[in-house]
């Protein structure tokens, strides 16, 4: 069994962009005489800004254990998910730039205990990808063209292994 998190300093921009969303935001709100509608536009941008926060910190604070019989997210809305009930897989990736060779991939599992996401960014990504790409082999799960890609791009092959 491993324990895979984000570390904080992959988490950075995102505070970041979290902060700067409310400043920029919230303080025409308290420091400003508004119309009703900008005041409610504003207040509704400084309520995503919150939750983005809020679910960056979750982030950080959710430990993500991967073990042979499945994986688990602790924290505050837990989920674990067997391999053998294992249903969904996709790996999306997202470019930032038009050449494709910046971005980050998006791991999306999902079975009977509910649904799991991890980005690119947490530690030990290509061993979670890994295992669920077994996994899902080994259960004969159908995936997408692009995901396909996507594992191919990580090295990871999507026929199950001899001992599986």
């Amino acid at each position: 069994m491993s324990e895979h998190r984000y570390p904080a300093q992959v988490l950075l921009g995102d505070y970041a962009r979290a902060g700067a969303g409310l400043l920029l935001t919230g303080a025409p709100l308290v420091l400003v005489r508004l119309n009703l509608y900008v005041g409610l536009v504003l207040g509704l941008l400084v309520v995503l800004f919150a939750v983005f926060a809020g679910l960056t910190l979750l982030r950080q604070l959710r430990p993500i254990e991967l073990g042979d019989d499945g994986i688990e997210a602790h924290g505050l809305f837990p989920v674990r998910l067997s391999w053998d009930a294992l249903e969904k897989v996709s790996l999306r990736y997202f470019a930032t730039r038009r050449d494709g060779q910046r971005g980050w991939m998006e791991l999306r599992l999902g079975g009977a205990g509910g649904k799991l996401q991890l980005d690119s960014r947490i530690d030990g990504f290509r061993d979670i990808a890994a295992r669920a790409a077994r996994a899902a082999a080994r259960r004969q799960l159908s995936m997408t063209p692009a995901t396909a890609t996507n594992f191919a791009a990580l090295g990871i092959p999507l026929a199950p292994s001899a001992g599986e």
